[in-house]
C-alpha cells in the first residue's frame, strides 16, 4: 500500500508515483468534512476535491492562485489591479467585484471560519492538513455567498508529544527568495503548540516605460514583499475535550498587479511592457484632477499594503448519549491600503472587522439515522474610501444569523436518504456617498438605506452503495447570495437609469447533481464522473453602463434567468507502487435565459457587443442579442494531465513529475466585448524534479512552471487594458526538518 495519501476524487495534475516495492498498489483515502462530519471522500454524497500536503507539495500550490487547472470547472485569478483580492468562479459562477458592498459568490474558510471579503483573500497555503474545494452551492451546510461554491483551508493542528522544527527556502528567477519555519512542541501530555513564519520576496516582472517626460523613472512593477505568522495551542481537557486557540498575521505590501495594454494597441506587443501606446507621450500633469486620467504607462505609483489579523477558538468535545458539540469563534480584521490602475488610477482604503460564532451539535448513533445542527452568527463593520473618477466613502454594516440541520436515513441497506434545512436572516445598513472632486457630500449622489434579507434553503438526496467500491447519488440543492448595493455612484443617459449605489436583489440558485464515486482493479484506479444542472434566478452581476453622463459607467444587475450545466471527470491510476497517474476534465455550458430590455442595456454597454450587430436598437433585438452571449469567466473545457515517477537512488528517492493543462477562451466581461476581453491561457506546462530522504529528513527540488513562457492575459477590462498571467518561473526548494 502507499506510504503516501493522494487526492481521493483526483484533482488536476497527472502524478506518477514510483517506490521500488511491489507491483500493485492502492489509492489511499482523504477524509473531509465537506458535510461537516468525517468521512472518506469517496463516501461523500458530494462533489469535493480534496488536496493533501503531499499533493500540494508535488503539484506546486503554493497560493490559493495555483488551484488553477488543478481542479475542473474552476477559473481563479486577482481581482483585477490587486495585490492579494481573489477572483474564484466555480462552474460559471463567481464574483470579480472585490469592493464592498458586492460579496463572494465562492465561500473561502479558514479552518471554518469564513472570509467576508475578496480582499486578501487570494492566501498562501502553508503547514495545511488539507484543501477541500466543494462545488456547486453550500447553502444547508455553509449558507450565505456560498452560491457557487467553497474552498477550506485546514490548518495542521499541534501535536501532542512531538518536537519538530524544520524550513523550507525557495530561490528563483526574478530574485525570488522565500523562507519558512514551521515548529511543534509538545509542553505535556495534553497540552502543544505550533507555529510557522513565512517570508516572501520577488522582483517585479513588468516592466514600466513612460515615453516623454514623466517624474515616474523606468522601473519594474509587480514585486512581492510579504510576511506571514500563524500560531496555534492545543489543551485537551475533561474526557474527550479540546480546545486549539489560533491566531495567524499577515502583512503584504506586494504591487498590486498592473495593467498594460493588449497586444496590437501597444509599442511592443508586449504584456509585460506597459507603455503608453503609440506615439503616445507622458508628462505629469498640473493639478490633481488630471493625475487621476493617467494612462497606461503614465501611471508609475503601483502600491499595496493589506493586513490581516485573525484569531479563533475551537472548542470541541463529546457529550454521553452519543453526541458530538463544537463551538468555533473568529474575528479578523482587515486594512488595506492600494494604489493601482483600473481604465485610470484607482486608490482605495479599507478597513473591515468581522466577528462569528458557530455551535453545532452531531449524532454519532449505531443506527441508520445521524444528524447535524447549528446555529450561526456573523457581524461586519467595513469601512471604504476610494478614488475612481471622483471621490467615493461607503460605510457598509453587516449582521447575519442563520439555523441549520442536515440528516442522513439508511432506509435500506446500502440506500440512504439525506435532507438538510436552513434558515438566514441577513440585515444590511449602507451609508454611502460620491464626494465630487471637491470632497464635499450631496444628497443627490449619496445613499443611505438598510435593508433585510431572508432564504430557506434545503437540499435532498439519495445515494446508493452497489458494493464497497461503487456509490452513486443524486441530490436536489438550493442556495442563495444576500443582495446589496453596487459601489458605483453614477446616472445613464438611457431611461434615466439611476445607477448611484444602485440596489441589487439577492441572488438564488437551484442546482441537480448526479454523481458516480468508483474504485477499480483492487482500488488502483479511481473514476469519478458528476453531472449538474444550475438555474439562477437574479444572478448578480458587474457591468458598464451604457451612455454614461454621470461620474461612473459601471454598475450592477440582476439579470433574471441563467442556467449553467457540464460535467466533471477526475481519475487516478496507480497501476505500482512506482506510477500514479492523475487527472481531471471540466466541460460547461451556460446560456442566459431571460432578461428584460434594460438589463440588456447595461449588459451590452448599449448594444456595444459582437452579439449585436448596428441596428440592434429594438427592446425585442437587444434582448435577443443578449441570450446568445457567453457567460463571462466561464471555459466552454478545461483539463489537466500529469506524471510524477519515484524511484531509489543510493538510499534516497528521486522524483519526476511533469503538469499540463488546457483552458478554453472565454470572455472576461459580460458584454463579450471588446476583442481583448477575450482570454486565451490555452497549453500551459509545469515540472518538478525532487531528491530527498524518503523519510523526509531533507529534499532538493528543482522546478518549473509555464515552462514555455506563454504571454497569455488572466483577467482584462475594457479599453484594451488586459492584466497578465506570470512568465517562465524557475528555482530550487531546500527543505530540512532538524528534528
Amino acid at each position: 500500500m502507499s506510504k503516501f495519501i493522494r487526492n481521493p476524487v483526483a484533482t488536476g495534475v497527472l502524478t506518477l508515483s514510483l517506490s521500488p516495492v511491489a507491483s500493485f498498489a492502492q489509492i489511499e483515502e482523504i477524509v473531509v468534512t465537506a458535510e461537516r462530519r468525517e468521512v472518506s471522500a469517496q463516501d461523500a454524497p458530494v462533489a469535493v476535491t480534496a488536496l493533501s500536503p503531499q499533493d500540494l507539495e508535488q503539484k506546486q500550490i503554493r497560493n490559493i492562485r495555483d488551484l488553477q487547472h488543478q481542479i475542473p470547472n474552476l477559473s481563479l485569478s486577482n481581482n483585477v489591479g490587486t495585490a492579494s483580492g481573489a477572483r474564484i468562479f466555480l462552474r460559471g459562477v463567481g464574483e470579480d467585484e472585490s469592493r464592498a458592498p458586492a460579496d463572494p459568490a465562492i465561500g473561502v474558510y479558514v479552518d471554518g471560519v469564513y472570509l467576508g471579503r475578496q480582499t486578501g483573500a487570494m492566501l498562501d497555503l502553508v503547514d495545511l492538513e488539507r484543501v477541500e474545494v466543494l462545488r456547486g452551492p453550500q447553502g444547508t451546510l455553509y449558507g450565505r455567498n456560498s452560491n457557487g461554491g467553497a474552498v477550506k483551508l485546514v490548518s495542521v493542528k499541534p501535536k501532542l508529544n512531538e518536537e519538530h522544527l524544520g524550513v523550507k527556502l525557495t530561490v528563483g528567477n526574478y530574485g525570488r527568495f522565500d523562507a519558512r519555519m514551521t515548529g511543534n512542541l509538545g509542553l505535556t501530555d495534553s497540552a502543544a503548540v505550533r507555529a510557522t513564519v513565512l517570508s516572501k520576496r520577488r522582483g517585479g516582472f513588468h516592466d514600466l516605460v513612460p515615453d516623454g517626460e514623466l517624474l515616474v523613472q523606468t522601473r519594474e512593477v509587480g514585486a512581492v514583499d510579504m510576511l506571514g505568522l500563524r500560531g496555534a495551542v492545543l489543551q485537551q481537557f475533561g474526557d474527550g475535550w479540546e480546545a486549539v486557540a489560533s491566531i495567524d498575521y499577515i502583512d503584504d505590501a506586494s504591487d498590486p498587479a498592473p495593467s498594460s495594454l493588449a497586444p496590437g494597441f501597444d509599442d511592443d506587443d508586449n504584456l509585460f511592457t506597459i507603455d503608453s501606446g503609440p506615439r503616445a507621450a507622458c508628462s505629469r500633469p498640473p493639478g490633481e484632477a488630471q493625475y487621476r486620467l493617467l494612462t497606461t504607462g503614465c501611471f508609475g505609483d503601483h502600491a499595496s499594503d493589506v493586513e490581516q489579523l485573525g484569531v479563533a477558538l475551537n472548542v470541541q468535545g463529546e457529550l454521553g448519549g452519543g453526541y458530538s458539540v463544537s463551538s468555533l469563534t473568529g474575528y479578523r480584521s482587515l486594512e488595506d491600503n492600494l494604489a493601482t490602475r483600473i481604465s485610470i488610477p484607482y486608490f482605495q482604503q479599507t478597513d473591515q472587522e468581522q466577528f462569528s460564532q458557530e455551535f453545532s451539535l452531531a449524532s454519532n448513533y449505531e443506527g441508520p439515522f445521524n444528524f447535524v445542527a447549528g446555529l450561526y452568527y456573523f457581524h461586519e463593520d467595513l469601512d471604504l474610501d476610494f478614488v475612481f473618477f471622483n471621490n467615493y466613502t461607503i460605510d457598509l454594516k453587516v449582521k447575519s444569523w442563520a439555523m441549520f440541520g442536515q440528516g442522513t436515513y439508511e432506509i435500506i441497506d446500502d440506500l440512504s436518504f439525506t435532507a438538510g434545512l436552513r434558515y438566514t436572516k441577513e440585515d444590511k445598513e449602507l451609508d454611502a456617498a460620491n464626494l465630487g472632486l471637491t470632497g464635499m457630500r450631496t444628497e443627490s449622489l449619496a445613499r443611505a438605506e438598510e435593508r433585510d434579507f431572508d432564504a430557506v434553503n434545503f437540499k435532498a438526496g439519495l445515494d446508493y452503495r452497489f458494493n464497497d467500491d461503487l456509490m452513486a447519488y443524486v441530490s436536489y440543492a438550493t442556495g442563495f447570495k444576500s443582495g446589496g448595493w453596487s459601489p458605483d455612484c453614477g446616472a445613464s443617459a438611457v431611461g434615466n437609469l439611476n445607477t448611484c449605489f444602485r440596489p441589487v436583489g439577492k441572488e438564488e440558485v437551484d442546482t441537480i447533481e448526479v454523481g458516480l464515486r468508483s474504485d477499480w482493479l483492487d482500488g488502483r484506479l479511481r473514476f469519478n464522473a458528476t453531472y449538474f444542472f444550475n438555474m439562477y434566478d437574479d444572478l448578480q452581476i458587474g457591468a458598464s453602463v451604457p451612455n454614461p453622463t454621470g461620474s461612473n459607467p459601471f454598475t450592477r444587475v440582476n439579470v433574471d434567468e441563467v442556467e449553467i450545466h457540464g460535467m466533471e471527470v477526475e481519475f487516478v491510476f496507480q497501476p505500482t507502487e512506482a506510477l500514479e497517474l492523475n487527472g481531471n476534465i471540466g466541460w460547461l455550458d451556460g446560456e442566459y435565459k431571460s432578461v428584460t430590455a434594460m438589463q440588456a442595456d447595461i449588459l451590452t454597454f448599449n448594444g456595444a457587443s459582437i452579439a449585436c450587430p448596428p441596428g440592434t436598437d429594438t427592446d425585442e433585438e437587444k434582448i435577443a442579442c443578449n441570450l446568445g452571449l457567453e457567460i463571462k469567466n466561464a471555459p466552454e473545457f478545461n483539463l489537466g494531465a500529469g506524471a510524477v515517477l519515484r524511484f531509489p537512488v543510493m538510499s534516497n528517492e528521486l522524483s519526476l513529475g511533469a503538469h499540463v493543462s488546457y483552458e478554453d477562451k472565454t470572455w472576461n466581461l459580460v458584454a463579450n466585448n471588446p476583442i481583448t476581453a477575450r482570454t486565451d491561457p490555452g497549453v500551459l506546462w509545469n515540472a518538478r524534479m525532487a531528491y530527498g530522504d524518503p523519510n523526509g529528513k531533507w529534499e532538493v527540488a528543482l522546478w518549473g512552471k509555464n515552462l514555455s513562457d506563454k504571454e497569455y492575459a488572466r483577467a482584462s477590462i475594457s479599453n484594451m487594458t488586459q492584466y497578465a498571467a506570470a512568465p517562465r518561473a524557475y528555482g530550487v526548494d531546500l527543505r530540512y526538518r532538524f528534528f
